[in-house]
């Protein structure tokens, strides 16, 4: 089996939309250790429940996430593989505009621009930026709303 960092960008799996939903729906359940309520990502999202219901049942038609209604969502192991390759590319791009541009811009934002450059960009981008640590970028830590990367992910 091939290894899917290596062979698909999450980009060309999911369409921006689903990527910051399922970005979403990691970061809440890798901060709250449990599964993900419908209300509570709507609220993230400043979404109506009903839209988020019916994007969670994309999402889960997809295997990126295990969806039950009114039970609340739970990411696969596919799901996680890639948000955490979609966190990975906001990183970079939110590191590069901090570090290198010496400009701060929204997490929404550094994902959007980090879906849309090509996989080569993102690279490109990275060999400007030391890896993004504690240390030298100010979204990753305790508190960070921002922050989807917790420690530094080499791809």
């Amino acid at each position: 089996m091939r290894d899917l960092n290596e062979t698909i960008t999450p980009c060309s799996l999911l369409s921006a939309t689903k990527g910051w939903y399922l970005l979403n729906v990691y970061w809440l359940a890798f901060r709250n250790k449990k599964k993900v309520r419908t209300g509570e990502l709507a609220n993230r999202l400043d979404s109506s429940p009903a839209s988020v219901s019916e994007m969670l049942r994309k999402l889960a038609a997809d295997s990126f996430l295990e969806y039950e209604k009114y039970a609340g969502v739970e990411m696969t192991p596919r799901g996680t593989t890639i948000a955490e390759s979609l966190a990975w590319r906001q990183c970079v791009v939110t590191s590069f505009f901090d570090l290198v541009l010496v400009h701060d811009i929204d997490g929404h934002t550094g994902y959007r621009i980090g879906y849309t450059i090509p996989e080569d960009g993102i690279h490109r981008l990275r060999e400007w930026i030391e890896c993004p640590s504690i240390g030298t970028c100010r979204h990753i830590g305790e508190g960070s709303d921002d922050c989807l990367v917790e420690v530094c992910i080499e791809s």
